[in-house]
């Protein structure tokens, strides 16, 4: 098989820590997907325009996994496992991700996407039209997930933070970054597996846009600590300081 990336997805999220683990749980995360040019010309988006939102299929270029276990743990079971096949898990025999992201509009070859789920530089492989009448199935059960709702957090900014967000919005020519703050560390972006990460009043940070978002938790609520501009991303998937 010839499997070929059309283009490369430019993401907010420039790592794996911090990126939401379902596309609908961060509706302001943004992204752009340009066509390679090379292989895809942009005249195969005609009439793509009249969609609301489209299906991402993309790799998961950033897994280390040799061998794919056949049972995991999905962050929201707490330690909990079921089979590979009955999760959304990135660690699969072949590295395939779907995700559903809202179409904001088309200029030349290039897709605006919002309410994402993916890194900076995911490789995408195909562009789908989300068609309601067939992708929707409005008596579809939920399996285990009915029964593991997202327990979210409350999320609250200091000082500083407040005073960071408001110059990076400045800076970055964009609205609604405290809300995408919340919506993402409401979900609890940590490992619930990994008590050093998970420890009241650790000191964590995960990049966004071109700044580390530092924060902490106590108990079920995490406090957005400042944003800091000019830091090196490192590969410490804890972000501990």
């Amino acid at each position: 098989m010839n499997v070929r990336p059309i283009g490369v997805l430019r993401s907010c999220f420039k790592e794996k820590f911090g990126t939401p683990r379902q596309p609908h749980l961060a509706p302001g995360a943004s992204a752009t997907l340009t066509l390679d040019a090379a292989h895809v010309p942009e005249q195969s988006l005609a009439g793509l325009d009249g969609f609301s939102h489209v299906w991402l299929l993309s790799w998961f270029h950033l897994n280390t996994n040799k061998k794919p276990l056949p049972k995991v743990h999905p962050p929201r079971l707490q330690g909990g496992k079921v089979g590979l096949f009955a999760s959304r898990s990135p660690h699969r025999p072949n590295p395939i991700g779907l995700s559903l992201a809202r179409l904001e509009k088309i200029d030349g070859a290039t897709l605006h996407l919002s309410g994402i789920d993916l890194v900076d530089g995911t490789p995408i492989l195909d562009v789908k039209p989300y068609i309601p009448e067939s992708d929707g199935a409005p008596k579809a059960s939920a399996g285990w997930t009915s029964e593991a709702p997202f327990t979210p957090m409350a999320v609250r900014f200091t000082e500083r933070a407040d005073s960071d967000a408001a110059a990076a919005e400045a800076r970055l020519g964009l609205s609604g970054l405290k809300e995408l703050l919340r919506d993402l560390l409401g979900q609890d972006i940590r490992n619930p597996r990994d008590r050093a990460q998970s420890k009241d009043g650790v000191d964590l940070g995960f990049f966004l846009h071109d700044f580390e978002a530092r924060f902490s938790v106590e108990g079920r609520v995490a406090t957005v600590l400042r944003l800091e501009t000019g830091t090196e991303m490192h590969r410490n998937p804890r972000r501990r300081a």
